[in-house]
């Protein structure tokens, strides 16, 4: 991973490719930080909202900046790469069938994927819409 250095309130990459030249660093005080941001992957469109019957109270509670919870749902007869989006343990929709293979098959893998939301419609408009950043969990 990318290794990142700490001086005083300053933080910068490490680019130099001595191993004694960073050994030297960290004896002279340098503080070293490991890259841990999770891993942006897609933004997308949160599908089958019109099938949730209190779609509306939920839109009414969700925030930009929220978070979406994702899990497979392999037993769906209508896509076997069904990525199931709940907000709060509520049922909100699923990941587009047209963006989700990938995404399946990372969660697949045992990867964790989570939903940041980016853009909402206003509850009770004739177009409802929910969108999301999707991130790997690092």
């Amino acid at each position: 991973g990318i290794v990142w250095l700490i001086k005083m309130s300053n933080i910068e990459k490490y680019t130099g490719s001595d191993i004694g030249e960073f050994i030297g660093y960290i004896h002279k005080g340098g503080k070293v930080k490991s890259f841990d941001e999770d891993i942006y992957l897609i933004n997308i469109h949160v599908a089958g909202l019109y099938y949730i019957e209190d779609i509306d109270e939920i839109l009414s509670d969700m925030k930009i900046g929220d978070i979406l919870k994702l899990s497979r749902e392999k037993c769906n007869r209508y896509d076997s790469y069904a990525i199931l989006i709940k907000y709060n343990n509520k049922k909100v929709g699923y990941v587009p069938k047209n963006k989700n293979l990938i995404l399946a098959n990372l969660m697949d893998g045992g990867k964790e994927l989570y939903g940041v939301i980016t853009s909402l419609s206003e509850p009770f408009e004739n177009y409802k819409s929910i969108k999301c950043d999707v991130f790997l969990k690092d």
